[in-house]
């Protein structure tokens, strides 16, 4: 039997789509995707039928930053065909942008260790070339902030990352970067999405003929020195005293991270193991590098413990993100990775405290200095910005482009300071406009350095800033819908919470639901609504106070098939939830937490069901509202 006839027997068994084989069809006969066939006709053989469905069944979606997913033949998966694509629709975007002398402004690619993404990034130059752009591409691979300040140092329109940051190794991507030195965002981000949706075929030249013609050029070593020389001038003080074990995961850190600190003077101990650049992240559990998940911090605190180090520093595979470990109080480095590990929100807190701090004993406080925050990152951010003086502005969708749009947006009078979100993403001034692991890890071993000398810790000074603050735990929840059939079924939870929202959660009252897709506010308690500013997206937030600090917020991810729950609980809010210490304050928001942690699982399954049963009962009418 031939893989024609085989296909068409699973698409008349209903065992694939007629999407999947309408899709497989054309990539097996147009000889457009000639270079494919092989690795098709080993999953026809395979018989691997959710494979074959997700991979054929529609097209990878170029979303408002890019694509990214994984790799492997199909429209769906990120290839060649279509890494060319959103080359191609990002290169007809600048020649129809108005922007004079686009062509030798040029554009500028960088990529990480990842499987492929060196081949990824060749082609990218290629097919920008091929458009008659220039092309500037890494000799090597450099970290994603890198990028963003070569494409402001050399004066390009637009710049392309080929990472997948923190996905597991199967996955890659293509980001896009405009003239400001930021992500894409409206009107720009839309109208690439545009012409990517509308490429027939690739214009492309050979690379080599590209470099023989300067439309292909290499970006070497000078430019990095300049970068480091900027991360060396956000030093707010000479402390250095204070021993750090970093690794990079196997990712760029190395180019960006290790410079930083040596060239500031730090005692550094590098996880020689994770040292070496490796797309399939084989030293780390699960082979998922992403410093979110303490466990990806293992082998780093092993290191420590043998060093007896003061301070554990990791960063992701393209080092845009920074994560942090500390020895226990009591125990040391001789705890569980979760024990050691602090989350995005409160290195986000202390890097926060610690700027602004230096800067007022500087005298070198903005008037009008602004503090950004993505709206999933905790209050504390803008409680501690307005306690300085500074304007929060903390209603951002999740994204870290909405921070950098928020930069090329003040006025003259304004002056950014510091961005933060929860997935361990910060700034510190604008002289790259992403977050940046570097910036991070400069600042919080200066902090660690600068308390080291007082007898202090990390831990004790973010104990010092929930004494003054409020406590606030932050928990965020993740349940996985693999497949076509799971990407209806994220649809269909958020569809419910919306159209249906819970009236309690784990028990508590909601008092308000903030819905991000109409910025639209509803008052469950009094019945009235409201409107509010931002950007849309597809997020929802249920707040269960009148402050409104403890929250749960939905979203679907970007970048991975999963629902995010990403839950709040303070004491700020909750006079009843203050212990007579510190930590019997902690232990009664922790648990408060919890209960509102599970009691989401409950409301998105309810959700989930209510959807499946109106469908199936064919009834416009709504499903009762629930508690949880």
């Amino acid at each position: 039997m031939t893989i024609h006839q085989q296909i068409k027997d699973w698409a008349a068994e209903n065992r694939i789509s007629a999407a999947a084989f309408q899709g497989l069809s054309q990539w097996l006969i147009d000889p457009v995707f000639a270079d494919f066939v092989p690795e098709i006709q080993l999953l026809i053989e395979d018989g691997d039928m959710d494979e074959i469905e997700d991979a054929f069944r529609t097209h990878i979606e170029f979303g408002t930053g890019g694509i990214r997913g994984k790799m492997g033949p199909g429209p769906n998966r990120i290839n060649l065909r279509t890494i060319g694509e959103a080359a191609q629709g990002l290169a007809q975007y600048i020649l129809k942008s108005g922007i004079e002398d686009v062509r030798d402004k040029g554009v500028v690619i960088a990529y990480d260790t990842r499987n492929n993404s060196d081949v990824f990034a060749r082609e990218t130059a290629a097919i920008i070339a091929g458009n008659g752009i220039v092309a500037r591409l890494f000799d090597g691979p450099r970290a994603t902030p890198h990028l963003s300040f070569a494409l402001r140092k050399t004066g390009a329109v637009a710049g392309v990352v080929i990472s997948a940051s923190h996905n597991p190794p199967s996955d890659n991507g293509f980001k896009a970067y405009w003239i400001d030195g930021g992500q894409v965002v409206p009107p720009h981000d839309k109208n690439i999405i545009a012409e990517v949706g509308g490429v027939k075929s690739l214009n492309r030249i050979d690379y080599a003929e590209g470099v023989e013609r300067g439309l292909i050029e290499v970006i070497h070593a000078e430019i990095d020195a300049q970068y480091i020389e900027k991360l060396a001038d956000l030093s707010l003080c000479d402390a250095r005293d204070v021993s750090v074990v970093y690794t990079p995961l196997h990712g760029v850190g190395s180019t960006s991270v290790v410079p930083a600190l040596q060239n500031l003077g730090y005692s550094l101990r590098l996880v020689e193991a994770q040292d070496v650049p490796d797309g399939n992240f084989p030293t780390v559990a699960g082979g998922v590098a992403n410093p979110e998940d303490p466990g990806a911090l293992s082998l780093a605190i092993e290191e420590a413990r043998q060093v007896q180090a003061d301070i554990v520093l990791a960063s992701d595979p393209d080092a845009d993100r920074l994560g942090c470990a500390l020895p226990d109080p009591q125990r040391g480095w001789d705890a569980l990775p979760e024990d050691l590990a602090i989350n995005g929100n409160q290195i986000g807190a202390i890097l926060c405290y610690y700027i602004l701090d230096s800067l007022r004993e500087q005298g070198k406080l903005p008037d009008k200095g602004v503090v950004c925050k993505t709206i999933v990152t905790t209050d504390l951010i803008s409680l501690i910005a307005r306690d300085f003086g500074l304007v929060p502005v903390d209603n951002l969708l999740v994204g870290f482009k909405y921070i950098g749009d928020v930069i090329n947006n003040l006025s003259d009078d304004e002056s950014f300071v510091f961005g933060t979100e929860e997935s361990h993403g910060y700034l510190f001034t604008d002289f790259v406009r992403d977050k940046d692991a570097a910036v991070a890890a400069v600042l919080l071993a200066e902090c660690a350095a600068k308390l080291k000398r007082q007898g202090r810790t990390l831990r004790d000074y973010l104990d010092d800033i929930y004494r003054a603050f409020g406590y606030f735990c932050e928990v965020q929840k993740s349940t996985y819908r693999e497949g076509a059939r799971g990407n209806e079924e994220i649809a269909q939870i958020m569809n419910g919470l919306r159209q249906d929202p819970p009236v309690a959660i784990g028990g508590y009252e909601v008092v308000e639901v903030i819905d991000r897709q109409t910025n639209t506010v509803h008052n469950l308690q009094k019945g009235t609504t409201r409107t509010i500013q931002g950007s849309t997206g597809n997020v929802l937030a249920f707040t269960l106070s009148e402050k409104g600090y403890t929250r749960v917020t939905a979203r679907p991810s970007g970048t991975e098939p999963k629902v995010k729950y990403y839950v709040s609980a303070a004491s700020a809010d909750r006079a009843d939830l203050a212990g007579d210490d510190l930590e019997q304050t902690r232990e009664n928001v922790d648990q408060f937490a919890e209960e509102i942690v599970n009691g989401m699982l409950v409301s998105a399954e309810c959700a989930l069901k209510a959807v499946r049963c109106e469908r199936a009962s064919h009834k416009d009418t709504k499903t009762q509202r629930y508690k949880t």
